[in-house]
């Protein structure tokens, strides 16, 4: 029992931060809005939601689905002879961490000045390929499609003003407004 506890209790207490955020975000200001418009509460309340219940179900699914972590394969070989499956970092080591670090620090440095679209493009191919993710066409496809369809959700869906870059990247960002719509 104290093993299933154990092996749930990440999710526990992201449950715990997520009823905390959630009493936060009770707290702002919706009067603004008006009856026929969204409020600036609902976003962050339906952001913490979905992450409340996906810490419900991966909690659930820990304590009575898969109640013991799987252990991590070793990397055999070395990985300066050339053997590609030597040479793979395994996840979570902290070369893997600090890279993604590294890349949420770019996208953050990059956004105002390549624009949303772009941006999160070469940010979503280098996390995967920095995640071990090797079938470069698909991580290409993936990678613009999942920009894309953030930035509707964003433009279309939420209303958020993104960063459109300068220059060219710019008139990239202003053609794929006119695409889907936003004037």
């Amino acid at each position: 029992m104290r093993s299933r506890l154990l092996h749930c209790a990440p999710h526990l207490a992201m449950l715990a931060v997520c009823v905390a955020l959630y009493a936060g975000a009770l707290r702002i200001d919706a009067t603004a809005a008006g009856p026929d418009r969204l409020g600036p509460d609902v976003w962050p309340k339906a952001i913490i939601i979905v992450m409340g219940l996906v810490c419900l179900f991966e909690t659930l699914k820990r304590a009575f689905f898969n109640p013991a972590p799987r252990p991590v394969p070793e990397l055999r070989g070395n990985p300066d002879s050339g053997d590609e499956a030597a040479a793979i970092t395994p996840p979570g080591s902290p070369r893997t961490l600090a890279a993604g670090a590294a890349l949420i620090a770019g996208y953050v440095a990059a956004v105002t000045w390549l624009g949303f679209f772009l941006t999160s493009a070469l940010f979503l191919a280098a996390f995967g390929f920095v995640g071990g993710f090797r079938r470069h066409g698909w991580n290409a496809l993936v990678s613009l499609l999942g920009a894309l369809v953030l930035f509707v959700i964003f433009t279309r869906v939420a209303y958020v003003s993104l960063p459109m870059g300068e220059g060219p990247f710019r008139q990239l960002s202003i053609w794929l407004m006119g695409m889907v719509g936003v004037h």
